[in-house]
This record gives C-alpha cells, structure tokens and sequence, in this order.
C-alpha cells in the first residue's frame, strides 16, 4: 500500500511540474518585457547599463529566430544561470519562405514518453492555409518533414505552425512562429546588348531566370519595358522559357522619352529590374575624345593622355589642337547634360592650363605635369579635373571639344579582417581568421621583399602568444590560426594586424579584430572544422568535430539559402573527436552551412556551426569560345565557335571596348554579379569570409571565398546565424538586458551604447559588435568621384553604337556551336561574352571575356547627300581604310548607271559650272594606301533622272573588297505645287459609275509671250490612289514603313501632336480591320507590324508627358506641345487621353501595344486637378489651335465671359470614355464628368460657332445629357452645302469644282486651302459622330463625302486634329454601315486623254485586297484622267498631281497670307561654303479685320537649305536651350531643311539666325529654294514664297573641291603630276645627254 501511494504521490508531483507544454512565438529573439522590467536596470561604474536577468526564469520562448546579433548576451550575470530541465523535442524549420520551395523541418523527439509521436506542420498566410505535412516520429530519430509552397503565392503574413500529439491525440506542444515571406524564389539576369542607347535604335535584352544552385527555369516568365515616366510601355507576358530565356527586342524611334528606362522581367511574383540611359545623339562633323587614366594617386608624376579626333567616317582630323586643363566644382555633380559646361573658348574666369599641339594629325599625345595641376588644385586628394581638348580643322574651319574628368585619391595600403571586426572564439578549440592587403584602389597589394603582415594575439588578461609574421604572396591574403586559451576567466581575444614593407611598418595600414567568448553555462564547447579547401560539387566534403566532453550523439544538418538540405546524427562512439564525410549537392551551391549541437544530460543544448562556399565548376555549364578567321581572310566574316555542354542554349554578345570601359562591365555577366544575385538568397544568414578585388576603383574583377566559423555567441544565435530557427521548450538564448527599453544599442557582452555610435569607425564595445553589418567606408567610397560613365562629354556618339554579334542558338549534341557572322564596317575592338542554359547542367557563363580586334582590313565609307536636285553634281566622299601591315593598291571604282554620269576635269583642273564634260560608264581610280594608312578622295557624279537613284561604288584590293551601295532621292528644281482631287466611287446602288479627272498641267511648259517657263519641264507627275470602301487609305505605304505627318500630311513629326495623330490614324485605321470588311485581309503578321510601329509613335507622345514635377506636382499626368514641362496643354492632354482609349483593345496588348492603366489614371487625375469651380475646363497655357480652342467671348447678362465649351466638350469626351479608370481618380470621376455637363447644358444655346456646337453636341450625346436633342437641333444653324455634299462651318467654303461636259461628272482639284478650312472638317466630323451615336449613320452620308472631298493630301485633311478626328468619325461610319455591302467586288479602269496607247492594268477591289492601296501613274501629265468603275462597293479615289515651278507668281498659295516672312542668306567663307540666315517672322496687323486675331496659334516655318549643307544638330539645340529667340519652340534638321517652331507670332516680328556649313561638296546647285511659314492647326493661313541662291549655282566641282582631280585642293590624286614630272625629267636628261655627245 505505501508503494501504491509513493506511486500516486509521483503521479500527481509530475501531473504538477510537467503539464502540457505549450509555447508561443514571438516576433522577436527574445521574449517581451514590460516596462516594469525597468527597475532592474542598474548602473556600472563604467557607465553602462547592465540588466538583472536572474528572475526571468519564467520568461521562456520555444522559438528563436533573429537576426544575428539581433540582441546580445549578457556574460557576466549568465555564467550562474543553469538550465532546469531536459528538452523535450528540437524541431529546426527555415526562418523564410519563397515561392515553389520545398520546406523541410528536421525534427528529433528526445522524451522517451512521447514514442511515438505524431508531428503536424502547417504554413498558413493571413488564415490561408498554403502548405501543410505531417508524419509519426520515433524517439531519438530525427528526420525531415517536407511540404511544398505553391508557386502563385504572393507577400502576406506567413505563419508556422506546429503540432505534436500522441496517437492517443493528447496535444504535447503547439507552436505558432511567424516566417519572413521572400517572393525571390529565382534569381533573374537581364542582359543588354549596350549600356546607353540612341534614338532610332532597337533594345536587345534577354532575361535568364536560374534557381540559387544554377539550374535553369523552364517555365514563363513575364516582361515589361517602362519609360522615365515610370509608366510600361510594353509588354510580354508568358514567355515561355523552354531555352532557359527569353530574348527580346523594343525598336525606338526618332523622338523617344529621354531618361532612364527600366526593364522588369518577373518570375513568381519577383521582379528584377534593369535600367539604361536612352538620349537623342546628334553626331557632329567630327568628334573629339581624350583618354586618360580615370584615377590617379596624388603622388603620380603628371597626367598623360591621348587626343583623338575623327570625323563621322572614322578618319582622323588634320590640324590643330590644344588642350585645357581646369579644375572641377567638387560641390556640384558633374552631370554636363543637365549643366552645360563653360565653353573654354570664351571662358576667362576659370584659373586653367593651356598647351598647343600644333601639328595635329587625327591623334596626339600629351603629358602635364602634377606641378602643373597643383597650381590649379593645390590639395588633390578626393578633387577631380576637367581635361578638355580642342581640335580644329582650318579646311572646314570647324572646331570642336571634348571633354574628361580625372581622379585623384590619397594613395596606400591597408589591412581588413575578413569577415568584419567582431567574431566568436570557443576555449580549447582553433580559432581561423583571414587577412587581406588591400591598395587604396581596391587591388592586391603585390609581394616584394621585406613585405609581411605582423598579427598580435591579445587577451583581456594580456599577450597569450608572441607576434605571427606571414609573407604575403600573390593571393595578398594571410591566413591566421592559433588555438584559443583554455582559461575561463578569458572573456575577450583582440587581434590586431599590422603590414610592414621593406622590413618598416606601413603607418595607417592596421586593423583589428575582437572575438567574444561563446557562452555555454556549463563551459562546454563543440566546434566542427573541414580539411576541404574548395568543396565542390560532386565530391565529398570532410568535416570534423571536436567537444569538450562525452555524448552519445552530435546531431548535425546542412542548410543553404534558408532550407535544410540534409540531416544526420553523428554517433561519437565514446570519442571527442570524430571526422565524417558529406557529399556536396549543387542544391548546396553556392553558400551553405553546416549545424551542429548536442544536449547536454542536464538539458543544455551545445552548438556550432560553419559556413563554407560551394563550388560549382564540376557541374557548371562550361563555355568557351575561339574566333575562326581563316574561312574569311578579308576579316569581313568571322567563323564563332563555342563550346557548352551539350543541347544548351548559347547566347552571345559583343560590345566595343570603349563602352565596355566607360560603362563596366558592359554587358558581360561577371562570376561576382552571379554571386551577389545568388547569396541574396542567404541573406538572413552569416556567410563564408569573402573578399572582392578591384581592378581599378569600382570595377569588381575577382571574388575569393574562405570558409568562416559561427558569429553565434549561444546556442539560439549559432542556430540562427545558419538562417534556421529552433523549436524546443528550454531555453537556447542568451540572457538579455534592458537597453532597448532605454532607447540604447546593446554590445554582445550586455553592456549597452547610445545609437549614434553605431557604425562610427570606433570599435566601442569590447567585442566590436557596434561595427558589425555596416557599409564599410573604404579608402576609395569616401571619396564623391563622378561615375565613368559620366565623364566622356560629349558622348562620341559612334563609339556608343558599337554592338555586335547578339545571337543565340542551341548546341549540337556534341556541345558545339558553330556560325559565321559579318564583322561591322568600323574602326573597334570587341569584348564578346557568352552565356548558356542547359537542362542538365544548369547556367554557365564565359568567366573571362574574348577580346577581338575586329577592325576589317580594308573597307571603305562613303558619303553623299540623300536628297540631291537634278543635274547638281555631288562630289562623293570616299574613305579608303587600310589596316594590314603592308602596303596595298586599292581600286576604287565609281560603277556603271543608265541614271548618273562621271564628271571629268580638263588640264590643270578645268571645268564648267553648268556643262562639264561627261562619261558614262566606270571609273576607277588607284590609290596607294600604306600600313594603318586612310586615303579620301572625291568621286564626282552627277544624276540625270530624277526620282530614286542607286549609287554603286565599290573598293577592291588583292585580299579584300568592300561595296557601298545607296539610294538617293532626286528631285527637280524648284518649289513643288501639289493638286489633289479625292472623290468617293459609289457602287452601292449603280452597277457603273465613270468619272473625269482633270490634271490642271498645260501639256506646254512655255507660256506665250512670256519670258518664264509656267513649270519645270518633265517634273509633273500624275498619281492615282484607289482604296476601298469609304474610310481608307489604310496603310498607303504597305506594312513595312509606319504611318505619320510627314507621309500622310507632309510635316514635321517634333510637335506632340504629331505623336497624337500618327498613333492615333493607325488606329483607327486597326479599328477598321476589327470590324469592318478589311479584317478578312488583314492577318496576324500585318497586324503585329502596325502595331509594332503604333508603340513607336506612342513613345513620340510620350517624350512630351510630363511625369514627377518636384516643382509642381499638379502638372502630373499632362502632355506639352514641345515638351517644356511648364506649358503642359489641357487640350492637348484630352486628346491624348482619349486616342489612349480608343487603342485599348485586349488582343493588341497580348501582341504589341500596351496602354498602361496607371498612365490613363494619371492623365484623369490631372484634368480632375484643372478643372474649374464652375465645371469648365480653361486652358492653362497659350492656346496651339487658335480657331478651335482659342479665347471666344460669349455676353451674358452684359458682360463678356469666356466660357471654354469647346474645351470643356473635349475634356468631357475623353473623361466619359475612361470611365474604366482605376484608383484615387475613379472616385471623383463621375461627379466631374457631371459637373461639366451641367455647364455645357447650361450655356450651349449661347454657341455661335459650328465647331462649338458640334464638339458640344457630341459630348451631350456620348454622357446621355437630356439636352442632347435640342443641341442636335441646333446643329441646323452652321449647315452648309455644297455639289460635294453637307459640311458644317462658319462660312462658305470653296469646294472641289465639279463640271458636266458631257453625261459624267469631271473634278477639278481641290481650292488650295484658306482659314477655317481644319475648323470646318473637325465640326463636321463630330457631326457624323454624333449621327452615328444616334445610330442614323445614313443620314450622314452627304457629310462622309464631303470629308473625303475635303483631302489636300492622300493620307489626311489640313493639319494633325482635324485629320485624327476626321478618320474616327468615317471609320466609326465605315463600320456602321459595312453590313450593307456583303461582298466586294469592283473593276475599276483608268485611261487618260494624253496617254491613250497606253493601258492601265485594271484595278480589282475584293474582300482580299480591300485594304490595299493600290497606285496607277499617269506617264504624260496633261488632259483629263478617265476612271471608269463597275461593281458593288465603294471606293475611295483620288488623283495626286504634282510639278515644280520656278517663278513666285506661278507658287500655289493661299489668296491671303498673313505672315510677313523676310528671310536673307549671307554667304562667305571659302567659295561660299557657310551661309548665315537672318530670318524675321510676324504677324500682319490686317489679320485682325481679315482673321480676327491679334495673334496666331501654334506656327512653323520650314526653310530649304542648299544641297550639301548642314546646320550642326548642336547649334540648334542651343538656340533652344539659350532661351534668346522669342517663343522658339523647337529647331530642327529635317531632309533638305530647316524647321523652327513658334508658340505664337504676334505684331511685333520675331528674328532669329542660324548657319549652315558645307558639309558634302555639291557643285552647279539649285538657285530657287522654298520658305514656308502656317499655322500649325489651320495650315490654310500660310505664307509661302521664294529665296535664291545664283551664286552658288555658278560654282564648280573643283570649287567646292568635289572631286580628287582638283589641283588645288587638299586631297588631290597626285598621279598625273607625278607622271607629268618623270616625263620632263627624262627629257632634260635625254637633252643633257645629247649634249655631252655633240661636245664629246
């Protein structure tokens, strides 16, 4: 019986102390305190703040995962700490998850009650369950419970939740601990085929996604391409990645948004970015480089460098030079795209150096002193200086810079620790710590003798061991090794590192290390050591581990990036030593760790673990690659072979040297980019000791890895410093104390510190830990030196443009990859790099790139102007190129042409301005090029057909030829006068119709009894357009060139608006294709063309969006005409806003064309932002369009008021058709769209003008306002008519003339445009909008054909709005009313009056080739055009004529102009080859009776140049940029003029100048040249007129030194002379010799 009861005692004393275990997470290592815990804080004499731990037994936590060093322990007070009872369980689990993981939890129950045990695990987000496992466990025998985390799972609150029950379901723990959630599962590459690009370029770009062990992802991957406005701009998603990556291209156009783009490739939620610059680069006549070390020590002797100046063609610049030294504001970044630097020609305020070169011949060297600079900057270190070179040609008298930055630093040496100042020693076990010799610069500190590093070891009870002195040899790195002391009493070791050269200490060169003592309460101690120097994958890895008393069993685990890999128990076997093996898996690559601990008999648990870097060179996808160049020995081809395992996906890159340096590492993926991306993944654990080494300052070249020993002081920390957390119920922490609570840092060893000594440099705890995980400030990243990339100025634009060799393709199955490619036709050399992907062996990368010399042997350049008139003779710039190491005759050939003709010199250079001397055929010139040697000569020719004509010249030598071929434009002179007659062929309800064209040309080009030519004989030309149905031309062109203004409508394409309009006629002639007949036809190859060139007119619109503002944020979301931030347009912003809409369309954005969501929401905020208190919308800035959106007073109640209703109706129109935005501007949407129909309902009846009211009426029709009918019924007061049909207008517009001589109907040409012309189209075309939102589309017929009558060009109306708004309103018609024609089918044949043996071959108009613009020429241009059509449809024809006229009287121009236009040339230099324009514009004071305006709208005038000339894209820009001409907007070149822009003109007349320079020698040029000056919304208001040029007309080829047989000029063939001279020599030879025999 007392058994039974000593029995039931037992029971209930255990039922008491042991109940069930349960246990709670906290997000912190340690558990809470409250604020009362403050009272036992106490104060140490040293100040520092100690926490009495000795009560908080009960404050026990299960788990433990933080940071390392997150909180530390307190030594002192944990020494009497004992732990009470024996653990349980140990369950080690990730401290993260990622998506697609595998989640492995290795748990051991060590209570021999709880066998077995069932374990359930459970991941969980925000009460989502997303993962759960669970299994039966045995006492004693640990093993892994897996789950898998699904792949779409997104960031979110992720919970861990454990549970262990008996089989009899008795709960013995639960456990809730919260997961960091990385949506990294992958790490992502983006490659670019160059660092910087250019307008009219095209982005290359692969993503490659891998996982951490290098193996590739075969799964979909999602791309974006985003402008500077943040904003994507494209878009792939699921690409699939069945190679391992993606490839991808996005063509820029000419006027992209200029800034940082970024590239965004996304893989399971990550996103990986990168980002380059894209600027418009203008090359110049010839650029200039400087080359110059980019840093120096302070101590260097001087800065030498090299000057190169080359022209566009890359042959060097023959003259002078100078070079100017001055020293850089260090207190502004140098950024000379933002802030122009100072001209040095005329900058005499900078203190600088200046030294001539003389005799400057395309390169020159240069040397100056380090005294020299001193006198500029007398304290050089952490200064940088300008170096700016001048070069000057005298033949061209041209002159330009370029400018460099260098460095200077404080040259030395120091000593780091790697693996920072603080570590973790364990008595009795060895202690490895590893020390680099680092030069300021980065680089190795080379070995020489007497070079060592001296280490002292010192305890905080003194010197344990003398002095280690270690040699220091090529690694520059020295390893130190000692075993730590046994004594207890030992708390601290401090290292201290010294370098000694030449036997003498290197003053500032030290560095310290401290180590803390791990704390075990029962100073036991366990270390694990390896004898692996490089563990690799495939091999086994030996480890050892060493304790200092027996235990049955070591428990150990290898983790990496946060996952346990594999988990084992180690039986010690009655030893303190033991060595095991463990195989390296490349799922350990490339950080990973190793765990190991054992418990104690009285429930201690001992730990430690190591870190050590996987090598993965036996599994990884080597490659390799070898230049083939004997298959090609002209250099012009090159054979590329490769080598990668097999079946892998090779991808190749080439970049020139020059970028690769100014931009490193260019677009190579080095090891130490790989190894970034990859230990990010194991970023919540310590690492191996690593150091980078540097080429030079910033430019990483190398890593070395070393394997490092636990930072973790405890057995909580050593499992966390492993990136695990351990689950038990003991106590695994260090005891903490209260220096949060006090807002104070806490030391490793308790004591505490004031934040601001955080990372100071000063190590003020005395185990360092305030100095670990800071961003070390070296030598060097103290310093605020400009980026490489920033320091050539100007950018050679040649050299950035220098790629080569983007390709990619598959392996054979022996691994090789074999092709050819052309080497480019430039001066560079390569840097190739390679990358591949293979299913079995993962990523590889070529570790040291190819460096080629690709420079061909022999090639030539040549250039010539691309618009020429006809029978001006171009001189042809040939460059010959030899670079072979040996003398070579080149032969130069001019081939022969039915369409051009050489042009001969006579003796000494003689010949005719007007009539030289002709031969057709060849023509070969010989020239002798030496070693490295470049020849130009001049080739004259001059074309005798006008139209396009091929230029062939080709250049052979014995080993190597080169052919240029080019297609230039000729056009006749003078000014060109178009007459254009559109008309609509209705077949719907005739089975024939017959029409008559008049062609308006006199077959006589001689006007009686006049002494003129009424046009320029044989320049007429005659054109028949025919396009089907009602809406077209569709794509005039073809698929293969875009539409926009300058081929639809013949302007310039710098304004926005030009964006607007070319984005917006594709799609709407897309919309078409969607719904109307031309969809049949239209299949998926054209559409992914025209949508391709849509985005690039989209990027042209975007260049002028306004983005972050710092200084008005409220212009946010806005469009500028000319893209000045300050003169954002409302009316310009509606329109975009609703072309934007008009292209959303689902299949588009899954093939080319992307409307960003978020940028229409910021557009609708910004309107939202501008709209008034009354509901209007006012404009904000000067009004472009003068006649629609301009001032209009309205009196109400008897006063003036402006009441902005057609602007109000335009921003009403675009809101009501984004009501599907999204965001903050969603929600006041609606009541602003409300707002501005109470005001248009409310003031409409006011309205007098027909563009008003249309665009009114349609906005009341499209938000279904209640007055919609009766403005609609006021529509009836601006209806007009005419024989062409029903238009709406203030006035009476002159029509198309249509006669009847006999039964058909004969059209004469279009009246030349006048004022309200555009006005009249825009109000009629919402006209037929709102008809067709009423669903009466036949009722809007009469009002479609006069639109169409109303074309002066094929592809549009007047100007950009009117033209846009006028195709959507006739293909919204065309749509309508398609069902009414079920089949085309039409035969159309053309006949002329003046070519009647000549026939045509029959125009055939069918579902198939309905969008199809198909084009007949008329050869004799007079008489009458014949176009007779039978069928069912309809068909939109219209006949283009054009012809060139000479005198100002015969010039087609408006009745009334109302510009005063005054443009005078001035010409001079040698033979006329600059010409300074002085130009005046204004505004006649008549246009206010005549066009009631006291000002006009937007204005452009176009001014036509000589051929051969050139105004430097450079100059331009300045006159913009210098603010100094009134309202100038925008300059430009544009092919054979110059444009310049206006905000507005008014009475006071605006005069601006501009030079134009010689650029290609044109001799007999043209004398008539056209000056054009309109509104830029009502092109009807035009002046246009006459300027000419004789003097140059009288020049001839020698003149302009056009051809190499010139004499007198610089690059004249001296063959004849020399010939010449040999025969007077053995003449006077033959005669001296006759002589001595007569005397003889």
């Amino acid at each position: 019986m007392e058994h039974i009861l000593l029995i039931l005692w037992l029971q209930l004393h255990l039922f008491c102390i042991f109940p069930v275990i349960l246990t709670q997470q906290s997000s912190d290592f340690f558990p809470y305190y409250t604020q009362n815990d403050t009272n036992r804080i106490e104060k140490n004499a040293d100040g520092l703040f100690i926490y009495d731990h000795l009560d908080d037994d009960q404050h026990t936590s299960g788990n433990h995962s933080i940071h390392r060093r997150q909180i530390s322990l307190n030594i002192v007070s944990s020494q009497f700490a004992r732990i009470p009872i024996t653990p349980s369980y140990i369950i080690i689990g990730p401290r993260t998850v990622r998506p697609a993981q595998l989640v492995a939890l290795s748990v051991t129950i060590l209570r021999d009650e709880w066998n077995p045990m069932m374990v359930k695990a459970l991941i969980s987000n925000d009460d989502m369950d997303v993962a759960a496992a669970e299994d039966l466990f045995f006492v004693g025998v640990p093993r892994s419970l897996e789950m898998r985390i699904p792949n779409n799972v997104r960031s979110g609150t992720y919970r861990l939740t454990l549970e262990g029950k008996l089989l009899t379901g008795e709960q013995k723990f639960y456990n809730v601990s919260q997961l960091i959630f990385e949506q990294k599962a992958v790490t992502i590459l983006i490659q670019l085929d160059r660092p910087v690009y250019r307008h009219e370029t095209v982005v290359q770009f692969r993503c490659i996604p891998i996982y951490p062990d290098l193996s590739g992802y075969y799964h979909t991957i999602d791309v974006y391409m985003h402008g500077p406005s943040g904003h994507i701009l494209r878009k792939w998603e699921n690409q699939q990645t069945t190679a391992g990556m993606v490839s991808l291209e996005y063509p820029i156009n000419d006027a992209p948004p200029e800034g940082i783009w970024t590239i965004k490739c996304r893989v399971m939620g990550y996103e990986a970015t990168k980002t380059f610059e894209l600027y418009e680069f203008y090359a110049r006549k010839f650029e200039v480089n400087v080359t110059v070390p980019y840093y120096l020590p302070t101590d260097t002797p001087g800065v030498g460098g090299i000057v190169t100046a080359n022209y566009s063609t890359g042959m060097g610049v023959l003259g002078y030079a100078r070079v100017v030294v001055r020293a850089r504001d260090m207190s502004v970044p140098y950024d000379p795209r933002a802030n122009p630097l100072k001209d040095v020609e005329f900058d005499h305020s900078t203190p600088s150096f200046v030294t001539t070169i003389d005799d400057f011949n395309g390169v020159a060297g240069f040397f100056i002193p380090i005294a020299t600079i001193r006198t500029l900057v007398p304290d050089l270190d952490g200064k940088e200086i300008l170096i700016t070179a001048l070069v000057r040609d005298p033949w061209w008298n041209e002159t330009n810079n370029g400018t460099t930055v260098v460095s200077f630093y404080r040259p030395g040496t120091r000593l780091h620790f790697l693996g920072g100042p603080s570590m973790v020693f364990k008595p009795r076990m060895i202690f490895t710590t590893y020390v680099a010799a680092v030069n300021a610069d980065g680089s190795k500190f080379p070995p020489g003798l007497g070079r060592f590093i001296r280490i002292y070891t010192e305890t905080d009870n003194g010197p344990t061991q003398p002095p280690a002195d270690y040699i220091i040899d090529s690694s520059a790195i020295v390893s130190h090794q000692f075993l730590a002391p046994a004594d207890p009493s030992i708390l601290f070791i401090t290292l201290r590192a010294e370098l000694y050269d030449n036997n003498i200490k290197v003053v500032g060169s030290d560095d310290e290390q401290r180590a803390i003592r791990y704390l075990s309460p029962s100073n036991s101690y366990l270390q694990v050591t390896s004898s692996t120097g490089t563990p690799r994958v495939g091999d086994f890895m030996l480890f050892r581990v060493n304790i200092t008393q027996y235990v049955d069993y070591v428990y150990y685990h290898i983790t990496s990036a946060g996952k346990l890999i594999f988990t084992n128990i180690l039986p010690m076997d009655g030893a303190k030593q033991k060595t095991f093996d463990v195989g390296v898996s490349r799922e350990m690559a490339p950080s990973a760790h190793i765990l190991v601990y054992y418990v104690r008999y009285d429930g201690e648990i001992v730990a430690d673990s190591m870190n050590f870097h996987v090598n993965t060179s036996s599994v990884t996808n080597r490659v390799n690659i070898t230049i083939n160049r004997r298959k090609d020995f002209t250099g012009n081809t090159i054979e590329v072979l490769a080598y990668a395992s097999p079946q892998s996906f090779v991808a190749f890159a080439g970049l020139g040297l020059v970028q690769t340096r100014l931009f490193p590492p260019g677009n190579q993926i080095t090891p130490v980019m790989l190894y970034d991306e990859l230990y990010s993944f194991d970023h919540y654990a310590t690492t191996s000791f690593q150091h980078t080494w540097y080429s030079e300052i910033n430019i990483p070249t190398n890593r070395v890895f070393f394997p490092s020993q636990s930072y973790g002081y405890d057995a909580g920390s050593t499992f966390n410093s492993s990136g695990m957390q351990v689950f038990t119920d003991v106590n695994v922490q260090a005891i903490q104390t209260a220096c949060a609570q006090n807002g104070l840092l806490q030391c490793a060893d308790g004591t505490c510190y004031p934040p601001p000594l955080k990372c100071n440099g000063i190590l003020d705890c005395r185990d360092a830990s305030d100095e670990v995980k800071c961003n070390t400030t070296t030598t060097i990243s103290q310093y605020d030196f400009t980026p490489l990339y920033r320091r050539l100025w100007p950018y050679w634009e040649r050299e950035l443009q220098l790629d080569f060799m983007w390709h990619q393709q598959f392996a054979y199955p022996d691994g090789r990859v074999q092709f050819r490619t052309t080497v480019p036709n430039v001066i560079a050399t390569w840097v190739i790099t390679a990358v591949a992907v293979s299913r079995l062996t993962g990523f590889g990368v070529l570790d040291v790139p190819f460096i080629y010399e690709g420079t061909r042997q022999f090639f030539i350049k040549v250039e010539i102007p691309p618009i020429v008139r006809l029978g001006e003779q171009i001189g042809a710039r040939v460059d010959v190129f030899n670079f072979q190491s040996h003398r070579i005759e080149a032969l130069i050939i001019l081939h022969a042409s039915d369409h051009y003709r050489f042009i001969n010199l006579d003796q000494n250079g003689v010949v005719s301005s007007y009539a030289p001397r002709l031969t057709e055929g060849q023509h070969h010139v010989l020239v002798i090029l030496y070693p490295n040697e470049v020849r130009r000569l001049y080739l004259p020719f001059v074309p005798i057909v006008a139209g396009e004509v091929e230029i062939m010249i080709e250049g052979i030598t014995g080993v190597s030829r080169d052919f240029y071929r080019e297609v230039i434009k000729v056009n006749y002179e003078g000014l060109r006068n178009y007459y254009h007659t559109p008309t609509v062929l209705l077949l719907n309800n005739l089975p024939r119709q017959l029409n008559e064209y008049d062609i308006t040309v006199p077959q006589n080009f001689i006007t009686t009894l006049e002494n003129m030519w009424d046009y320029v004989p044989g320049s007429g030309t005659c054109e028949v357009f025919v396009s089907g149905d009602v809406s077209g031309p569709f794509f005039l062109l073809g698929y293969d060139e875009w539409l926009n203004t300058d081929n639809l409508i013949q302007r310039t394409t710098a304004p926005a608006d030009s964006g607007i309009f070319d984005f917006a006629m594709m799609i709407y002639n897309l919309r078409y294709m969607l719904q109307g007949h031309g969809g049949r036809a239209f299949d998926q190859e054209k559409l992914m063309k025209v949508l391709t060139f849509a985005n690039m007119e989209y990027l042209r619109f975007m260049a002028m969006y306004t983005g972050d503002n710092p200084t008005e944020p409220w212009r946010q979301g806005s469009f500028s005409q000319f893209g000045f931030t300050n003169e954002t347009s409302v009316e310009l912003t509606s329109w975009a806003l609703m072309t934007l809409r008009d292209a959303v369309y689902p299949e588009w954005e899954e093939k080319a064309l992307f409307i960003d969501p978020n940028l229409r929401a910021d557009i609708v905020g910004f309107l939202l932002t501008v709209q008034q208190p009354n509901g209007s919308w006012a404009e904000i800035t000067t009004h472009n369009d003068r006649n629609k959106f301009g001032i209009r007073y309205t009196n109400i109640s008897g006063t003036y008021q402006q009441l902005n209703l057609s602007l109000t109706a335009q921003v009403l129109i675009a809101l009501q058709l984004n009501v599907d935005v999204r965001g903050i501007p969603a929600k006041f949407l609606t009541g602003a769209i409300n707002r501005g129909k109470m005001w248009l309902e409310k003031h409409f009846r006011l309205i007098t003008d027909a563009f008003d009211m249309s665009i009114v009426t349609y906005a009341l029709h499209l938000t279904n306002s209640a007055e919609q009918d009766s403005a609609f019924a006021m529509l009836i007061l601006f209806k007009k008519m005419n024989e062409n049909g029903i238009y709406y207008s203030n006035l009476n517009l002159p029509g198309m003339m249509k006669t009847w001589p006999n039964i058909n109907p004969r059209y004469g040409p279009k009246p030349v445009q006048t004022d309200l012309e555009a006005h009249a189209v825009a109000a009629t075309a919402f006209v037929v909008m709102t008809y067709t939102q009423k669903a009466r589309v036949k009722e809007a017929e009469q009002s479609v054909l006069w639109l169409q009558s109303m074309r002066n060009f094929i592809g549009g109306w007047s100007a950009t709005y009117d033209s846009c708004i006028a195709q959507r309103a006739i293909v919204g018609y065309a749509v309508l009313r398609g069902f009414e024609i079920t089949t085309y089918n039409i035969r159309i044949n053309l006949t002329s009056s003046s070519s009647v043996d000549h026939h045509h071959d029959p125009i055939l108009i069918t579902d198939e080739n309905l969008i199809e613009t198909q084009v007949r020429d008329v050869e004799d241009v007079w008489g009458v055009v014949y176009i007779d059509g039978f069928g069912n449809g309809y068909a939109l024809i219209q006949m283009h004529v054009g012809v060139n006229v000479e005198w100002d009287s015969k010039i087609r121009r408006p009745n009334y102009v109302p510009f005063a236009v005054d443009v005078q040339p001035m010409m001079s230099g040698r033979n006329f080859s600059t010409i300074d324009y002085n130009v005046c514009l204004g505004w006649r004071p008549e246009n206010i009776d005549v066009l009631k305006a006291s000002r006009s709208g937007t204005v452009f005038i176009e001014i036509q140049i000589p051929t051969g000339y050139r105004v430097e894209e450079k100059d331009l820009k300045m006159m913009l940029r210098g603010l100094y001409t009134r309202n100038l907007r925008e300059a430009e070149n544009w092919p054979g003029q110059i444009n310049f822009g206006f905000d507005y003109i008014d009475f006071d007349p605006i005069c601006f100048q501009f030079q134009a320079k010689r650029w290609i020698p044109v001799a007999n040029i043209s004398r008539y040249y056209e000056v054009r000056a309109y509104e830029w919304y009502e092109p009807g208001n035009m002046n246009r007129s006459v300027y000419t040029l004789r003097n140059l007309f009288a020049l001839d080829i020698c003149e302009v030194c056009g051809s190499y047989q010139c004499p007198y000029c610089p690059y004249y063939s001296h063959g004849t002379l020399t010939m010449q001279s040999t025969m007077i020599i053995i003449l006077i030879l033959c005669l001296l010799i006759q002589l001595y025999i007569i005397i003889t």
